[in-house]
Formats: C-alpha cells, sequence, structure tokens
C-alpha cells in the first residue's frame, strides 16, 4: 500500500478516526480529534470507541460514534464492518493499530505495521500516528472532543451548585482499575478532612467506587459531597472543568481532568510516568515507590502496595504546592 500525505487542501469528506477502549485511554485520543475537526470542518466524522467511553461523546454534533464491541458475537462484528466499509472513507486515523485501513482501503490512512515503538508520553504518541498522515502545526486549543450540554450544566447546579453556597470546591477521585494504583481510604478520610476548611470536598467516581466513598466518609470528622456513581463521563468533565483543582490517582478521571487542564495532584504507583503522566500544565505527582524492591524490578507484577508508602503528610504538601 502507498501511504499518501494529507494537506487542509486535501478536503476530506469522510474521515474514520479508530480510537480506543477504556475511558482514559481514548481521552489521550481527545487531542488528534480535535486537530482533524479543526482542520477540516466540512468532513464527516466517524469515531470508534469501546462501549465503557459512549456517554463521553453522547449528543456531539462534532462526529458520529461507531461502537466496537469486542465481546460482539462475530455475525454482528462482521455486520459492524460492514457498515464502515459501505461508508467509503476518504481517510482513516487508526489509533487501535488493526488491520482496518488495509481492509477500508481510503485515499489517506496511518501505516498499519509500525516497526518502532515510540517513546514518550502516550498523548504524544497518538499525535506522532496522525503525523504518519497528516502535518498539522500545532495542538488544537479549542476541544471539540468533549462538549458539555445544557443538560450537564443543570446536573451540576442540581447536585452541587445549591450546596456550595459560594464556596470553592475540589474533586478527589480515590477509584483506579486496578487495586495496586490505589491508595488507603483512611489516608484520604484525612486529607479530606484537611481540605474540607478551605475547600468544599466532592468525591466523584464509576458505581464500584461508591464503596470506596462510602468508606472515606466513615472514617471522616468532617462532610463532604459524593458524586459516585451519579454521573455520566460528560457530567463528570463539567464538575471537572468547575472545580479549583483535583486529587487523583493514574486513572481516566486523571486524563479527563488533564484534557481540561485542570490543575492536578496525583498519587502515584507501579505504572510508568514516561506514558501515562498527567498532562495538565500543572501538575503535582507525589510517589513514594523508591522503597518498593518490586517497582524497582523490571519483572515486576502489580500485585504489591507501594502506594501504602505515601504518607498524609506527602499529599498534603503537594495540595499547598497546588494552590501556589
Amino acid at each position: 500500500m502507498m501511504w499518501l500525505t494529507l494537506s487542509k487542501k486535501s478536503g476530506p469528506k469522510k474521515i474514520l478516526i479508530i480510537s480506543l477502549s477504556n475511558v482514559g485511554d481514548v481521552v489521550l485520543t481527545c487531542p488528534v480529534i480535535d486537530i482533524l475537526r479543526r482542520d477540516f470542518p466540512q468532513a464527516k466524522i466517524d469515531l470508534v470507541v469501546g462501549p465503557k467511553a459512549i456517554s463521553l461523546f453522547e449528543g456531539n454534533p462534532n462526529f458520529s460514534i461507531k461502537v466496537f464491541n469486542k465481546q460482539a458475537l462475530l455475525s454482528e462484528r462482521f455486520k459492524w464492518f460492514l457498515d464502515l466499509y459501505q461508508e467509503h472513507y476518504d481517510c482513516v486515523i487508526d489509533i487501535r493499530h488493526t488491520m482496518l485501513p488495509v481492509l477500508l482501503w481510503p485515499k489517506f490512512n496511518t501505516r498499519v505495521f509500525v516497526l518502532k515503538a515510540f517513546k514518550g508520553h502516550k498523548k504524544d504518541s497518538h499525535l506522532n500516528r496522525l503525523q504518519q498522515v497528516y502535518h498539522f502545526d500545532i495542538i488544537a486549543d479549542e476541544k471539540y472532543a468533549v462538549l458539555s450540554t445544557k443538560a450537564d450544566e443543570e446536573f451540576f447546579n442540581q447536585e452541587l451548585g445549591v450546596h456550595l453556597n459560594g464556596k470553592s470546591f475540589i474533586v478527589i477521585a480515590p477509584g483506579a482499575a486496578h487495586p495496586a494504583k490505589r491508595w488507603h481510604t483512611q489516608g484520604f478520610a484525612a486529607l479530606a478532612d484537611y481540605l474540607s476548611a478551605k475547600y468544599q470536598v466532592v468525591f466523584v467516581g464509576d458505581a464500584q467506587d461508591v464503596e470506596i466513598v462510602n468508606d472515606i466518609k466513615k472514617h471522616m470528622s468532617t462532610s463532604a459531597l459524593s458524586l459516585a456513581g451519579k454521573t455520566n463521563l460528560r457530567q463528570l468533565a463539567f464538575v471537572l472543568k468547575k472545580s479549583s483543582w483535583a486529587i487523583t490517582h493514574d486513572s481516566g478521571v486523571m486524563h479527563l481532568a488533564s484534557y481540561f487542564n485542570v490543575p492536578l495532584v496525583v498519587l502515584w504507583g507501579p505504572t510508568s510516568l514516561e506514558h501515562y503522566a498527567p498532562w495538565s500544565k500543572k501538575s503535582e505527582i507525589v510517589r513514594r515507590n523508591e522503597k518498593c524492591l518490586r517497582c524497582l524490578d523490571p519483572k515486576r507484577d502489580v500485585a504489591h502496595n507501594c502506594m501504602s508508602y505515601i504518607e498524609v503528610d506527602d499529599v498534603i504538601k503537594a495540595t499547598i504546592k497546588i494552590e501556589q
């Protein structure tokens, strides 16, 4: 296959962006979406994502969603492919590294085979993949990928606005996909009590995080609000944008906050800072796993507790820095 370089003069009429599945991974592809929407405003753009990320993009007029469910039957997946094939895309940007660019045969597409892995942050890796076919000038400042709606504002006012009474609020997201990435609930309780003197503390998370948040609140001596299990991803994005700053783990919430440049304090465990660090302009990383022998072992597994080495005072010092 011969690869052609896309330009603004190329004027593709139909673009397919093949994103990823997990929420954090999908958010890391949003700058690619922003650039293509900005530079090709007349094009019809379709976005392939997994089921977990649907609520992040629902109702967005900038593109249509083509949900890929890898758990679907083979016949359903074949029907899904035929739907894509019949669109006759001019351009396919494949961040998932599939065979779709070959099978759909567009005029412009990213390479199917990558001989050398990109070293660096995953967000930059995705932008580098776009540059295989399109040499853009700068990263788009305007956000096209995740748009807030009137309903999101109404949700915010109903769930939070009536409780704030003019007080600033911060977001704490104590959840993470893997237990090895999570700090202990007693630490979050002590931290939330400390911050309650200056802010309204708001906990966020998905349905699986409700129990974690409830456990934290049981150990607190002050009150806090919880939106855990109550928000879809777009509503969560609206809450993050309104917050003064946020405290997270290495998680989808961290990347969503980074996308909107929300200041962050991130409690970091065993995963790679090189590939997944927060990308807000202002962030503080709290990491103590230099004490953890498994983290120092290149053959380590992630079933360990290096997060337990983080002290409450470590996080408080980071919050003081983020406020400056």
